[in-house]
């Protein structure tokens, strides 16, 4: 098939003001809604599994949906184009500025040859985006996380339409740039919804707290294999500061105290050649194994719910602030879960969903797992009640319906 290429408007704009739809504020038409998601490796790896979900959910109240990432993440091997249509980017000079096919609604774009230039002036990469998405005349953005908040900021102004920012952590100064054009603010969880109306109280009727979702087993996997061995799993950045080495020895106590189980370690980072030393120094390597991330593990989308299915006890030794969809997932197949206070996601709640230990406490992390080795029944119970919380809070079905609701309001949406 020859590749074709759309005919560029003389200018950016699509001719879309953002007071389409507000007469007499009649409910917005699917067809109007043609949005554009922007997101990077971190963003596409947050939403995880949910990302394909997401997707098909919002066929029937988007009529078009494209996911532009100018980074290179395996997780976009998932997203089903068709229906979206994907813009990826690469660094093949040769290539044309871009070139699509209208059939897999795939475009591919060329980087620049100096991307510095572009770093130093964020609105030269939006003019060059902008250009890029004009012909498909969007109708809103929405920035998948505070770190595409700049850029959609500037595409909405070039492009003359609304734009839409989920919050999945405060950790980035983006947050700070909401303005007029922002229709929605979609933080994660309670504590981000919180943080932001405290810092800027100005934009409280623009928040709208939006969970990541996810599909729940209809029974739990935890000790759900007979009298094997326990099967223990716990994934990450192999650093020293999420608690890894603390882990390794509660895993030694365990050991010597007669449980018998095998655990795996995910991940990989500057700790993990000392992290397998301490494990071979205390005689753990026939119980600790070392696997690659799992995202890496499995080319399917469900790969987090294929690896987890296999697993007894989640353990989570760090306190995280960002979202990441490991716990969510863990939870969802029905895993009893050990994690670090101070988790900020909404999913934790102590002897009801989880079981909480100090950061760095080994000996009540390992206190903590003995319990769930030592009682199986209590065990399962705990898991049957974290995926029965998840139904009641966290199904994917109800994020896309709140999703597609906060795209016909920030469209709505006009404060000029």
């Amino acid at each position: 098939m020859t590749d074709t290429k759309p005919t560029k408007p003389n200018a950016l704009s699509n001719g879309t003001n953002m007071s389409q739809g507000t007469t007499d504020d009649k409910p917005v038409e699917p067809a109007k809604l043609r949005v554009v998601q922007l997101a990077d490796n971190g963003a596409l790896r947050s939403y995880g599994p949910v990302l394909r979900r997401m997707a098909v959910g919002l066929i029937d109240e988007v009529s078009d949906l494209s996911l532009l990432c100018l980074e290179t993440s395996p997780m976009l091997k998932h997203v089903p184009s068709p229906p979206v249509r994907l813009i990826k980017q690469t660094k093949r000079y040769h290539q044309p500025t871009y070139y699509s096919n209208f059939i897999d609604r795939e475009i591919t774009i060329t980087a620049p040859r100096f991307g510095l230039l572009e770093r130093l002036c964020p609105l030269k990469q939006a003019k060059r985006i902008g250009a890029i998405l004009a012909p498909y005349k969007p109708t809103l953005l929405h920035a998948m996380s505070e770190r595409q908040a700049r850029l959609a900021q500037h595409l909405s102004k070039l492009l003359n339409i609304p734009y839409v920012v989920s919050l999945l952590s405060l950790q980035n100064s983006e947050v700070s740039l909401f303005d007029k054009r922002c229709g929605k603010i979609l933080p994660c969880n309670s504590h981000l919804a919180r943080q932001v109306r405290r810092n800027q109280p100005n934009l409280a009727d623009r928040i709208q707290l939006l969970p990541i979702g996810t599909h729940v087993s209809d029974q739990p996997c935890c000790f759900s294999h007979g009298q094997r061995q326990a099967q223990l799993f716990c994934c990450g950045r192999l650093e020293y500061r999420y608690g890894f080495p603390e882990l390794i020895n509660s895993l030694k106590q365990l050991s010597k105290m007669g449980y018998a189980f095998h655990a795996t370690i995910s991940g990989q980072g500057p700790a993990e050649h000392d992290l397998r030393r301490q494990v071979k120094m205390l005689d753990l390597e026939q119980r600790v194994h070392f696997v690659p991330p799992i995202e890496t593990m499995l080319s399917g989308s469900d790969a987090y719910k294929a690896v987890l299915r296999t697993v007894d006890i989640f353990i989570q030794p760090w306190p995280d602030t960002a979202w990441r969809p490991e716990l969510l997932e863990s939870m969802s197949v029905g895993n009893a879960v050990v994690v670090a206070n101070g988790v900020k996601n909404d999913l934790v709640t102590e002897g009801k969903t989880a079981l909480t230990i100090p950061f760095h406490n080994e000996q009540i992390l390992t206190d903590k797992m003995e319990r769930l080795l030592k009682d199986r029944e209590y065990a399962r119970r705990l898991a049957q009640c974290s995926q029965a919380y998840l139904r009641k809070h966290f199904l994917a079905s109800r994020m896309i319906t709140r999703l597609a609701k906060a795209y016909r309001e920030a469209l709505l949406y006009n404060k000029e």
